[in-house]
């Protein structure tokens, strides 16, 4: 998880409009074998423009263009377990108003399920709750409206059209890693937290990840080295 994020944080002030995808997945893999990471994790998601809104985009072949948002789901192989994470940038290094409200709509989610993740709580009734948290954001957003959600207020499914993956997999020796179906957090598992927020029509998609351990009174980010804030993407992107 150290590795994926140093990684991260090494090449995010290289990108630029004009780079290609392949050009930063290229920089990326010589940052994580330079630490001595095997491998990426998975194929690595660099998608640029309408395509962040593709959730399993691996082509990584366009130019990213000014303007665009360039979404990194990425991660560093070590000792045979994975790290994950992703991070949604500004390829100009600005986000937009609209970019700027998405992104702090999904990060506020993002905190949320951080702030709930606790041993003995069930993931099925984890995930309901950040539903209920996600509807109040799309609502802010003007993506959904008041009587959308009060239709169905305590599992408003409605924002599946615009969040339709889980918040976390439990992480491990694999991306996806093994567990029961119908699981409940406990002290020392690793988990992801995920939430998106894509608008197909806008070209918007953002997602944010990080990877946590489970600890008996809070969650520790275990990819604290890569910026998550709006500020310190910027900051970091100006440099």
């Amino acid at each position: 998880c150290r590795i994926t994020g140093e990684g991260f944080s090494e090449i995010l002030p290289t990108v630029k409009p004009g780079m290609g995808e392949w050009e930063m997945e290229a920089e990326l893999s010589r940052a994580y074998l330079r630490r001595r990471a095997r491998k990426f994790s998975f194929l690595p998601i660099i998608a640029s423009g309408a395509d962040t809104c593709v959730l399993h985009y691996i082509s990584n072949h366009k130019e990213c263009q000014d303007g665009d948002l360039i979404l990194f789901d990425i991660g560093a192989e070590y000792g045979g377990y994975a790290g994950d994470m992703t991070r949604t940038v500004p390829a100009n290094g600005k986000f937009t108003p609209r970019q700027k409200a998405v992104y702090e709509a999904c990060l506020a989610v993002h905190k949320y399920a951080a702030s709930i993740m606790r041993p003995g709580l069930g993931k099925a009734e984890y995930e309901r709750l950040v539903r209920v948290e996600m509807a109040k954001q799309l609502v802010g957003l003007g993506l959904l409206t008041q009587a959308q959600v009060d239709a169905e207020p305590e599992n408003p499914l409605c924002v599946r059209k615009y969040y339709m993956h889980g918040t976390s997999h439990s992480l491990g020796l694999d991306v996806h890693d093994v567990g029961p179906d119908a699981p409940v957090f406990a002290v020392g598992q690793g988990w992801t937290i995920e939430p998106g927020i894509y608008i197909a029509e806008e070209g918007i998609g953002v997602r944010i990840e990080t990877d946590v351990l489970i600890h008996e009174d809070h969650v520790e980010d275990l990819i604290p080295n890569a910026p998550l804030e709006v500020a310190e993407i910027e900051a970091m992107m100006k440099r």
